[in-house]
């Protein structure tokens, strides 16, 4: 068989000597570079897209080849791509000197296509391996744990974040049962800045950090909270991403109750650690959750640290003793209550600026509903937080519009002083009652989550 090349191609494995795709009518090649024969596709990311090859200088010895495709537009995306796709060979090139990371073999441009040529694993990832064979038990967890953590400290060691650690991004190498880590695509030298474009996130949802997917930052403890989602994936056979979309980061709380099976309490106090919302909670190295799962006893304080620059965190005296998980009330105080406040107050304003402009309520309505939607779904929250959010707007919009009726004002933007203060005071009253319904909810989540 011959793969065709073109990564928009649905069918690309072809009879060997045919020349062009019977699928896209592309032209295929039979040796890349002259030199590697593509075998079959492998998969496909965001960017790129990977294939198993052969390599016709070494003996046909097996080798993934992984292509540039990416899948955006815009100018800014694609150079951001082609920058990250650049930044993978320069890791690898150095980071698969390490027995369980990939060697890089070659890079190059080819028919205005980048390639990167890369050591072939023969093995199954995580994901699947944990479909075939099932949650894995505390031994198998300790010696992936074990097995791993010394690879992350060679990678931070290094200066380089991975920001996409998952089960599919790890594999068992079959020849002796090692784990290797896979994918730099989108690692991230630790010197200089450590932002990304504002509005942009790296990593996948549910595995990826706060502070990755929300502001651009990445930090070795960001690894270390992406190695805490996988453990618990591992143990419990649910995906991260399908919690953090009903719950966003609370479910980092409450991840004890998807156990299939208890497990010791070291390790668990361990997987909290791992798990913190706030980064400067978690292990400051992935070489600290070595020392504690070789002394085997539980993490009993949490250093509180400042982060004065991405290389050299400074550590201060202050300890803090462990203590149970807050992550939903933190999260609540410090990202979802200020949003929800400003949501509620401008969503009041919005609707009374709508009715005083169009006068017609059935489109004014209208219209306040298209442009609260879009401004609060474009925020980088989860789908629950945005219903959340929505759903309090809503109420207070509802209870704001009917005082404004009740004071038959007719149009606030043609009144005197008066009414542009009536209006500032309504604007107010939306902001308090949209703090009065959120913590009113908080207790009643409380109260439920206690006694139910």
């Amino acid at each position: 068989m011959i793969c065709c090349l073109n990564p928009e191609c649905s069918h690309p494995l072809n009879s060997q000597g045919t020349n062009f795709c019977g699928n896209c009518g592309a032209e295929l090649i039979s040796l890349l570079r002259g030199r590697y024969r593509i075998i079959k596709p492998l998969g496909g990311g965001g960017f790129a897209r990977t294939y198993l090859a052969e390599d016709a200088d070494k003996l046909d010895e097996k080798c993934v080849v992984k292509q540039l495709a990416p899948q955006v537009q815009g100018s800014w995306s694609r150079q951001k791509a082609i920058e990250l796709f650049q930044q993978e060979a320069k890791r690898l090139q150095h980071l698969g000197e390490h027995p369980q990371i990939p060697t890089l073999y070659a890079y190059f441009k080819e028919d205005n296509y980048l390639y990167l040529v890369q050591q072939f694993i023969e093995g199954n990832d995580l994901l699947q391996e944990l479909r075939q064979q099932g949650v894995f038990d505390e031994a198998k967890i300790q010696e992936f744990l074990q097995d791993l953590l010394p690879v992350l400290v060679a990678v931070h060691q290094q200066q380089v974040i991975h920001r996409d650690i998952k089960p599919e991004n790890i594999l068992r190498r079959k020849s002796d049962g090692r784990f290797v880590v896979i994918d730099f695509g989108v690692s991230k030298l630790k010197t200089g800045t450590v932002n990304a474009k504002p509005g942009t996130s790296i990593g996948s949802f549910g595995y990826a950090p706060f502070e990755q997917m929300y502001s651009g930052e990445a930090y070795p403890a960001s690894d270390l909270y992406s190695l805490g989602a996988t453990t618990f994936h591992l143990l419990t056979g649910v995906s991260p991403w399908e919690i953090w979309m009903k719950q966003g980061y609370s479910w980092t709380s409450t991840w004890r109750q998807y156990l299939i099976q208890p497990i010791a309490q070291e390790l668990g106090l361990i997987i909290d650690k791992l798990l913190q919302e706030n980064y400067k909670l978690r292990y400051l190295s992935a070489e600290a959750v070595l020392q504690d799962l070789s002394s085997g006893l539980p993490p009993q304080s949490t250093p509180l640290h400042t982060i004065l620059s991405p290389l050299q965190p400074e550590t201060l005296t202050l300890q803090i003793p462990q203590q149970p998980p807050q992550y939903s009330a933190q999260f609540f105080r410090e990202k979802l209550l200020p949003w929800a406040v400003i949501t509620g107050s401008g969503s009041s304003f919005l609707a009374i600026v709508l009715l005083c402009s169009v006068g017609t309520i059935w489109i004014s309505s209208g219209l306040w509903l298209l442009i609260l939607v879009g401004l609060i779904f474009a925020q980088p929250c989860s789908i629950f937080e945005k219903t959340y959010l929505f759903i309090v707007a809503g109420i207070t919009t509802s209870f704001i519009v009917l005082i404004y009726k009740k004071l038959y004002i007719v149009n606030f933007l043609k009144a005197d002083v008066n009414g542009f203060l009536v209006l500032i005071l309504l604007v107010i009253l939306a902001g308090s009652l949209t703090f009065t319904i959120l913590i009113i909810s908080q207790i009643l989540n409380r109260l439920i989550s206690k006694y139910f």
